[in-house]
Parts: structure tokens; sequence; C-alpha cells
């Protein structure tokens, strides 16, 4: 029986975010044939995942919360019937998709992602709560018959881990955070208008030895408390002689 955890893209492990598998699976060659050719890859990873306050049932929890947050997301994008490579990284995911979907479609993916982490966090407690950082980069996969690697996997990966990354999503208080890497924001989004008025800005940050800029988008920022006024008291004013 096929270990459900090695599914395989181009021969490599796919899968489709509805479950199913392919009928055939590609010999390990075609992979390797793929070696080098420019995919959107995509990182997702959940804050705070690790919280004391998150026991194992909520984390179980949480990780069906996000896999579903993806599978909604996805098909809003027009990843849902194609085949994807995917590693699980417990509380967070990287996604190879198909160099044939068009970056344009998964460049929407905030607006929809948005939208299916408040429809996850309405129904959960504040501990199963989910807050995301997200990531999108295009770059040359590189594969063997241990997984993928390369440049643009790493890079990816630096994008979630930039600091004001993390800063953003905690000062906000937001749902999520998704930032995309500077080539894609250039070539792709910044030429045509996103899926719910989704605004971007610019960072700049270092993870470990690489310096880069990126574009972020904060959504479900929570707004600040109120505070409440306070009249001072009035003071008696001395009768003027």
């Amino acid at each position: 029986m096929e270990n459900p955890a090695a599914h395989v893209f181009g021969g490599m492990p796919i899968t489709r975010w509805d479950g199913t598998y392919p009928t055939a699976v590609p010999m390990m060659a075609a992979a390797l044939q793929l070696s080098g050719t420019y995919c959107p890859i995509l990182f997702f990873d959940i804050a705070a995942s690790a919280d004391p306050s998150r026991d194992n049932d909520i984390q179980l929890f949480i990780r069906r919360g996000l896999y579903e947050i993806l599978r909604r997301s996805f098909e809003q994008v027009g990843i849902a019937q194609v085949a994807y490579y995917r590693e699980d990284y417990g509380d967070g995911v990287l996604a190879v998709i198909p160099p044939t979907t068009a970056v344009d479609a998964i460049v929407g993916l905030p607006a929809w992602l948005q939208q299916e982490i408040q429809r996850h966090n309405k129904c959960a407690s504040a501990a199963a709560r989910i807050q995301l950082r997200g990531a999108l980069h295009v770059g040359p996969i590189y594969w063997d018959e241990h997984g993928v690697c390369g440049e643009a996997i790493n890079h990816t990966a630096r994008l979630i881990e930039a600091q004001p990354v993390k800063d953003e999503l905690v000062s906000a208080d937001a749902d999520l955070v998704f930032a995309l890497s500077e080539p894609v924001y250039n070539a792709v989004a910044r030429h045509s208008p996103q899926p719910g008025n989704t605004v971007y800005r610019e960072i700049k940050a270092r993870v470990k030895e690489s310096k880069f800029s990126a574009w972020i988008t904060v959504s479900g920022a929570r707004p600040l408390p109120e505070m409440p006024f306070h009249q001072p008291p009035l003071s008696a004013v001395p009768d003027v002689p």
C-alpha cells in the first residue's frame, strides 16, 4: 500500500487538495528531468504553534484547520484539481505548484486566506485561533529521491522567517501576514488590482546571512482598544476682587 505521506508531483510526492491520488505514478526519472524547472513556491507557518496553552488536542484541531483553510483558498485560485508537491512541517506547509499554474492567480491568495482564517477563528477558542504567515516566490526547483531543494526554496522560507513579518503579525494582532518576493511583486502583483483591495508595502529584512526586500500585506488586524476618555475635574475659579 502506498505511503500516504509520499505523494508524487512529476514523479515526486504528489496529491490533490481533495485528498485523491493519481491512478498512475510516473517513474522517478520523470521528476529528475523536471529538476531546475521554475515553479511557484508557497510556504505557510502558524504563529505560536508551540504555545504552552495549546495541548495536543488543540494542536491537532489547528492543524486540521490549516489544511481546510488552504484547501478552500486554493480552490478559489484554481489549484484544487492540479497535482502539487507538499511537505508537512507540523505547524506549517510547503507547497510547490506546477509551472503551468498562472502566478497571477496565485497572487490573489491573501484575500481568500483571510476569509477562511476568519471562518476558522469564528468557531475556535482563543487558544485555537490561527494567525498565519505565508509567502510566495517563484524559482527553479531541484528534485531528488528525497524531495525538493534549492535556493528558491530557501528564499521562500526566509520570507516567512523575516523579523518584520513576525513583528507585523504580533503588533497588528492580525490573522494573516502574506509576503511576496520582490521578483513576484515587481513582475506580477504591482501590475493589476488584487482581490479584496489587497495592499502591499515594502520591507527590508535580514535572515541569517541573507539581506533582501519583500512586499507584505496584512489582513484581519484587530483595532486597538479605545482609550477611555477621562474629563479632568473642574477646579473652582476664585473670585476676582
